[in-house]
Formats: structure tokens, sequence, C-alpha cells
């Protein structure tokens, strides 16, 4: 069942229950991103409404929901049927696991230690397994579609090079003719090359840079001044030192917190996450980032790269179809991840040590660490995942040991 299944009476009862869920996640949950927020807002609400539990205040609502899981091997008050979609699963577990930990005290005092211990584990086990036919669904899809067998890196360095001719053409025409160029051309030839060509050279490696969506929100920082510690990224252009620089201050995996599994089974933790990462940006693209500013006189208050009509800043879904045109000679369903997975693809069927593949990974705010962690996603079960735990460890002290990695990490890169 879904909020749209909900009777008359019940989507009247989930309005509002919404202000009593926004409030207490707002006030116990402060480090979550306002739409994650409105998610669990949202996904408790509803839990509450399916489980005739509008009456109660958010304590008794969390007191009588785990009373009742354990002894309920199914979750299905929780998580619901098997018509209940995985990815809809993970989301309600994940809001009521959130709850059960605010009331950790609660839930000991008013049914026992052992009951809290017990749910947390239960929940821990029962997440494990949503998310591995998450990770299953998503593997079968995309065995489906088999996008990379169908695509290369070359390609798309051909489609760049292409952009950069027609690129040095325009800057021609306007410095012999003073003729203006059109920006949405200058705007896709720049974030083809951020994607694409974004090369940087380590010692004798080469290797690109390469984002998610990042790009949609960075905003123009001339000078030798590092930009402010803020919430913004940045394009760092130096004009003096040719050492420019994209600075993350807030990202997936910047500028806030992670949770981790805790040593105990079904427990987690939050650690805070880096507060900024410094990624090169080459001299050829700060060419085209100069000429586009030289003239269209772009405003330091906004992000850098326009939409069509150059008022509007991009969303995730407008960023989106933007690509698939600047990359529809390429393929009709193009997308940072699916480019991505193009360059990581390449990566693998080089002859890269460990240390020069965790360096390639880390410029693409990659960790190498993420696909050896995939096997524990992956685990068919608790044991499995035990066992794989361990094989994780050992590739991990191998990475951690090695002392040009880690220096090269700290020095040059973050």
């Amino acid at each position: 069942m879904k909020i749209k299944d909900l009777t008359i009476e019940e989507k009247a009862e989930f309005r509002r229950e919404l202000p009593k869920f926004d409030s207490f996640l707002k006030e116990n949950l402060k480090h979550l991103a306002t739409t994650s927020l409105s998610l669990y807002t949202r996904t408790l609400a509803y839990i509450s409404v399916i489980n005739n539990l509008q009456k109660l205040n958010t304590k008794d609502i969390c007191i009588c929901l785990t009373t009742k899981a354990l002894t309920n091997s199914n979750l299905n008050h929780i998580i619901g049927n098997e018509k209940t979609t995985n990815n809809n699963k993970n989301i309600r577990l994940s809001a009521f696991k959130n709850m059960v930990e605010i009331y950790k005290s609660d839930i000991k005092k008013e049914i026992s230690s052992v009951a809290y211990n017990s749910i947390m584990e239960k929940l821990g086990k029962r997440g494990c397994k949503i998310r591995q036919n998450i990770l299953k669904d998503r593997q079968n899809k995309e065995i489906f579609t088999n996008p990379i067998t169908n695509l290369n890196w070359d390609e798309l360095q051909s489609l760049n090079k292409e952009y950069l001719k027609k690129f040095k053409e325009i800057q021609n025409q306007y410095i012999k003719h003073n003729e203006i160029p059109d920006y949405m051309f200058l705007r896709d030839c720049l974030v083809c090359n951020l994607y694409v060509n974004n090369t940087y050279k380590h010692k004798s490696l080469d290797f690109n840079v390469i984002l998610r969506n990042e790009y949609k929100s960075l905003y123009l920082h001339i000078g030798e001044t590092q930009p402010p510690t803020t919430s913004k990224n940045y394009l760092w252009v130096k004009l003096e030192s040719n050492d420019s620089k994209i600075i993350i201050n807030k990202n997936k995996t910047t500028g806030g917190l992670k949770r981790c599994i805790s040593n105990n089974i079904g427990h987690t933790k939050l650690i805070p996450q880096k507060d900024q990462k410094v990624f090169p940006l080459n001299k050829e693209i700060t060419k085209i980032i100069l000429f586009i500013q030289q003239i269209f006189n772009e405003r330091k208050d906004k992000p850098f790269i326009k939409s069509n009509n150059r008022v509007s800043n991009y969303t995730s879904s407008t960023w989106s179809k933007m690509l698939t045109r600047v990359f529809k000679n390429i393929d009709s369903k193009i997308s940072s991840t699916l480019i991505r997975k193009i360059y990581y693809h390449k990566i693998q069927e080089e002859n890269y040590n460990i240390n020069e593949k965790q360096l390639i990974y880390e410029m693409s705010d990659f960790s190498l660490t993420n696909s050896i962690f995939e096997k524990v996603k992956q685990a068919d079960n608790i044991v499995e995942e035990k066992d794989t735990k361990s094989y994780v460890e050992e590739n991990l002290k191998l990475i951690l040991s090695c002392p040009t990695l880690k220096g090269e990490k700290e020095i040059q890169f973050l």
C-alpha cells in the first residue's frame, strides 16, 4: 500500500500527522538534509496511520511499533508486504530505525535493554537483506540495458575534440569580427570538457577528474586568494599561478555526516565527512570558463553554468536533460553515472597498481574501498557477510599501509 491507496479519511489523518513528525525529526535529526527530513516525515506519518496510532505521541508510537516488531518476524506493519518495492521498504525501515535510536533510553526503560539490542539487530539484518535485493535489482537492470558494452572512453574523447575544434573557431570569429557566440554551445562545450577532458598529470600518471552533478552548482571565483569556506562549491581560477582548482565544500561525500556500521550487529554510528575536497582544473577548461565570463560577464552570486534562458539554475532533472543533449551523438541515455562507469571500465582494463587506481578513483570522488565493500552489500546472509568483512579489512590494510599513497593523499589532494 502507498499513500495514494489510503482512504479519504486516512489521507486526512496522514496530513494531520505530518506536523507532529516534522517537528519531532527537526528537533532530533538536525544533521539530516531537508529532503531526507521531508521523506522521513511522510514515511513515519504513513506508518502511524496504517497502524492506527495517530492519536499517540511519537514516543508511544515508537514503543508500540517496537513491541509489535519484536514478535512479528516479517515486519510488515513497518515495511509493507511483498508488493512493496525494495526501495520503499528500505526507506520505511530507515525512518523507523532512526526513531528507535532517538528513543533508545525509553525503550530500555519501558521494555528492556535486551529488547533494544534485539530490535536493532533485527532491523540491521533485515535492512542488509533489503539492500542486497536493491543491488540485485540494479545489477539485473544494468545487465538488461548493458550500456557499457556499446560505449568506450575513446568515443567520448572524440566528441570532445569536435567541441574544442568548434570552440577555437568561435574564438577566432570573436577576435577577428567581434561576433558574439552562442551561449548554449559554449555552455555545452564547457560541460563536455568538465566530464571527459579535465585531465591531470601526476608524475608519470595521467588521469581524469570526473565528478557527479556538482558542476551544476559551481560558483566562479577568480584570484589567488582561496574561496570562502561555506556550503558553496567553486571553480577557482588562478590567473597568476595557472593552478586552478575545483573546490567542493558540500556534496554527497563532503561537508556532512555519514552513517557507518558499528561494532555491534544492527547498530550504526554517525561520523563527520571531510570538510573540503580540492580537485585539479586544467588550463584548457580554464580558457573556456574565462572566455564565457569575458563575453557574458556572469554574476558571481549565482552558479556559473546557466540554463538556456541564462536566468534559471539547474535542477537535477534539467541537468540530466542537458547532459543528454550534450552527448546525444554518443548515446541517447547518457548520464554522469554512465560517464563515470565508462571511465572506471577503462581503468580496470589498464595495468595500474593499487596505489595508482586509488589515486585515480579519488580524483573522481570515488574510493577504491567502495568496490571492495560492494562484496559486503552482496553477501547472501549474515554469516557470509562476516566472512566478507574479514576480506575487506585485509584489503583496507593493504591500501592504507602504502606510505607513498598516504603521503600523496595528505599533501597533494586532500
